[in-house]
């Protein structure tokens, strides 16, 4: 019995340092990464936010507060390349009364692990919006950049690339340091963008004082965004969005949408509660259950094989000692 002692320490140790590596190597890369079939429902709000009518009758900016509907879903047929898929948004603006302000479709194909956009036409990825001046849809052909959706799995404290669909480019979002959400460690990236003319619209004079008929009017666009993101996912705990949109004639500002958007109290509880106990499994097998399986398995592979040396040592030794004297 004795004798099985050291073979099994060694053979529980090797195994134990086999485990280490598939722990990180292979189970940490197959989890890190979005479910698949991904299907999920965002809620936002802005609270006082100024936004323009453009009912005929009215054309003038009014005070509302606004309730958002995020849904995302992944489009588990699309011609996603390796190691990539496609997700549909659909945002819905609606006033508190609950008629609908705007509403804005966008089909986006990134990284699964990395959250990053990938370049993919057969994705078909567009952005789809509806005009102001006709209330129509429109889809746009878009190519996508930088982060949309999320962070990178186990994000780093760095600026990264923010997509931002207004611009329709991506803009840096700056680290700023660690934050706590109900006891949930965050990463604080701030995204600002500075006051842009992002197009120009022909609109009535009236909107702007003006008793021309029709003038061509700016539009100005800045942000600034802040994210609150859990960095072993890199999911977002919360987001802030400081928005200022508006229609600018003459020196005359009238705004479009200016307000700050951001996830409700309970949105928040609720990214805390799944975002909790998959950052914990996640951080493990990362770092924490290699090393341990790694130290233990080298502790009982070492212990095994002094076992086995003392064995072959002592068994070497009885048969010196029982060897019988040779005599002439």
């Amino acid at each position: 019995m004795r004798r099985l002692i050291g073979p099994t320490l060694v053979g529980l140790g090797v195994f134990l340092i086999v485990a280490a590596g598939l722990a990180r190597f292979y189970a940490y890369p197959a989890l890190a990464k979005v479910p698949e079939g991904y299907n999920s429902t965002t809620d936002l709000e802005a609270t006082g936010a100024q936004i323009f009518n453009s009912d005929p009758e009215v054309l003038a900016a009014e005070t509302h507060d606004l309730s958002i509907t995020s849904d995302t879903r992944e489009d588990v047929n699309a011609d996603a390349p390796e190691g990539a898929v496609v997700w549909v948004n659909l945002t819905t603006i609606e006033r508190a009364d609950g008629t609908e302000f705007q509403k804005s479709t966008e089909r986006v194909p990134f990284g699964e692990a990395s959250g990053e956009a990938v370049d993919c036409d057969e994705c078909d990825p567009f952005v789809e919006v509806r005009r102001i001046e006709d209330n129509e849809l429109e889809r746009v052909p878009t190519t996508f950049e930088g982060q949309v959706y999320k962070f990178p799995f186990g994000t780093e404290r760095k600026d990264y690339d923010q997509w931002d669909g207004t611009l329709g480019e991506a803009v840096p979002a700056t680290y700023e340091g660690e934050d706590d959400i109900q006891g949930v460690t965050v990463y604080k990236f701030v995204q600002e963008i500075e006051p842009t003319v992002v197009q120009t619209r022909d609109l009535p004079g009236s909107i702007f004082g003006s008793d021309e008929s029709s003038v061509s009017a700016e539009v100005v666009y800045a942000m600034k965004r802040t994210f609150y993101v859990e960095p072993v996912t890199g999911s977002p705990i919360d987001r802030v969005e400081e928005r200022t949109q508006e229609l600018v004639y003459d020196g005359v500002r009238v705004p479009a949408f200016v307000g700050t958007v951001e996830y409700t109290d309970a949105q928040v509880d609720e990214n805390v509660e799944k975002v909790d106990s998959k950052a914990t499994l996640l951080g493990g097998l990362r770092v924490l259950f290699p090393m341990i399986l790694l130290v233990l398995g080298a502790v009982l592979l070492g212990l095994g094989l002094v076992i086995n040396r003392r064995l072959e040592s002592d068994v070497a030794d009885r048969d010196h000692q029982d060897r019988p004297l040779v005599t002439a």
